[in-house]
């Protein structure tokens, strides 16, 4: 049966390619096809400026042929890649299932101003019966693809969908907006309807808001994910951002093989011993399936590669949940988590479990970060003497910096670019501040302050990290900086303890900083909220 129904005259007012800079003008070119006259033209805009290259183009711009000025419904399109013109949504509704079916008219470039017109039809067939829901797509009449959407980890729809077409600037979202709206709750609300008929209980709101995929991709690829596990929330947030996002997201939580997902929608497809979605996640990871654990994944199942981590490194369940607690809070900090996952599994045996759940724990206070860099660097026979020498967990950062100051160097010259270096270094007041030019600066400031400066010497090399020495008018080292990029990251003096314990210093810190214009983003200064703003800027 015919639920609901829209047509869509006309998606753009014209559609672009970036042709990037074709010649040596320096002007960035665009190829354009205009939907009023069907004539395709290329433009150039801007100059290319600043060193990434950016450029400039036009708010507004008319056809050379019929005159039309066109601003801001233009559909920014890739070489060979199909853009939807007039199109046709339906939503069909039959005993068991829905289908969602686009049906478009679409624009193709294929070279320089040649566009191609052809047919696209995709069909989005949501099988109740199965908990399971297919997306087919076909181009001029044949079928170029067919796959099962539903798992969160493969994003494949919404890369390859026509409906991403329906961006906020689309005509049809600026001219049929309600009627957008109404088809995408008629879909909605039937395949909810559905689905509390074929369980025989409520089902949680569907509902989510659309994000950067136009009016329908997110919403639909959400539904998907509902239908195959229904007693799981909806997807986070962060799906409404760019696919390159969500998979940073991903390794935020740590979720490095998505390919346990397989197994869990088996396990919940299964006709006999059919696991819930919370149950499945659980076996698939060898997760205890215990209350707090199910609450855990019932409100967030992306937490569960953090939780089998936590329960791989600690047999003690309350440990194993502590240790969860710590890798949560961490992982928007420790970028390095596989560094970080095989230190905790060598300090295992050293610290017990509860010495690797207060290691993350108080990750600050030991200085976790550098402990996991001090220990990579540390030679063989360093690694054995921490196993032999019974070295307490508050000592451990100090033992490991010691031993890797002495033992045997290899000096590193650094190459910091000059510009670097003219913004770094200077003279403030009665404080000299200077990059070191070789590691063995680095490792004579180590035992100076007492700190694992020492290790970075292969940063410096690379210039991903510069450490900034401070000496006093008497050439006595009095603290190091960590600036990566553009951002003051550490500022530390004796023993690490932070500069903002120096009131004088923490000042001429914090000058050096503005006059080298760099964001302060670390805690280890005192700053006032007038001298943020300043510095930031």
């Amino acid at each position: 049966m015919l639920a609901a129904e829209i047509v869509i005259p006309q998606m753009f007012t014209t559609y672009a390619e970036n042709l990037g800079y074709p010649n040596d003008n320096g002007m960035h070119h665009f190829q354009y096809f205009c939907e009023e006259c069907n004539q395709a033209f290329v433009s150039a805009w801007g100059r290319k400026t600043g060193c990434m290259g950016w450029y400039e183009r036009g708010d507004f711009f008319h056809c050379p042929n019929c005159g039309m000025k066109h601003s801001k419904h233009v559909a920014y399109v890739k070489r060979d890649e199909p853009a939807p013109n007039q199109v046709r949504l339906t939503v069909k509704t039959f005993q068991n299932a829905v289908v969602f079916e686009a049906t478009s008219k679409t624009v193709e470039f294929r070279d320089l101003l040649r566009v191609h017109e052809g047919k696209r039809k995709e069909i989005f067939r949501f099988d109740i019966a199965k908990q399971s829901v297919s997306f087919t797509y076909f181009n001029n009449g044949c079928e170029i693809e067919s796959m099962e959407i539903g798992d969160p980890f493969k994003l494949g729809v919404l890369e390859k969908s026509m409906l991403g077409f329906f961006y906020s600037n689309s005509l049809a979202n600026s001219r049929q907006k309600t009627e957008l709206s109404k088809i995408l709750r008629v879909l909605r609300e039937s395949v909810h309807s559905k689905l509390e008929k074929r369980l025989g209980y409520k089902v949680a709101s569907m509902y989510v808001s659309p994000g950067c995929y136009g009016v329908f991709l997110l919403p639909i690829f959400n539904l998907a994910y509902r239908v195959m596990f229904p007693d799981t929330p909806n997807l986070p947030v962060i799906y409404r951002e760019n696919p390159e996002t969500i998979r940073r997201f991903w390794e935020m939580k740590m979720i490095s093989s998505c390919s346990f997902m397989d197994e869990v929608i088996k396990l919940t497809k299964l006709t006999k011993s059919k696991q819930d979605f919370i149950t499945s996640l659980a076996t698939v990871n060898s997760i205890p399936d215990k209350p707090t654990v199910r609450k855990i994944l019932s409100e967030d199942p992306f937490d569960v590669s953090l939780l089998a981590e936590a329960f791989a490194l600690c047999q003690n369940y309350d440990y194993a949940l502590q240790l969860y607690s710590g890798l949560k809070k961490l992982t928007g900090q420790l970028l390095f988590k596989d560094l970080l996952l095989k230190f905790l599994q060598a300090m295992l045996p050293l610290y017990g479990e509860a010495g690797v759940v207060h290691l993350v724990e108080a990750a600050k206070d030991l200085e976790l970060q550098d402990c996991i860099k001090l220990y990579q660097q540390l030679n063989e026979e360093n690694q054995l003497a921490l196993q032999t020498e019974q070295v307490k967990l508050k000592d451990l950062h100090d033992w490991m910096a010691r031993r890797h100051r002495i033992q045997q160097h290899v000096n590193l010259k650094f190459n910091i670019p000059e510009h670097i270096v003219r913004r770094l270094s200077m003279q403030k007041d009665r404080m000299k501040f200077f990059l070191p030019k070789e590691s063995l600066e680095l490792l004579e400031a180590g035992t100076e302050l007492h700190n694992c400066v020492a290790s970075y010497g292969s940063d410096m090399k690379d210039n991903s990290k510069w450490i900034v020495l401070v000496a006093d008018d008497k050439g006595k080292l009095a603290a190091c900086l960590e600036v990566r990029g553009k951002k003051l990251m550490q500022a530390k003096i004796d023993k690490n303890q932070p500069v903002a314990n120096d009131v004088k210093l923490n000042a001429e810190v914090v000058a050096w900083a503005k006059e080298a214009k760099l964001e302060i983003k670390t805690a280890d200064l005192k700053v006032k909220m007038e001298e943020k703003v300043s510095v930031a800027v």
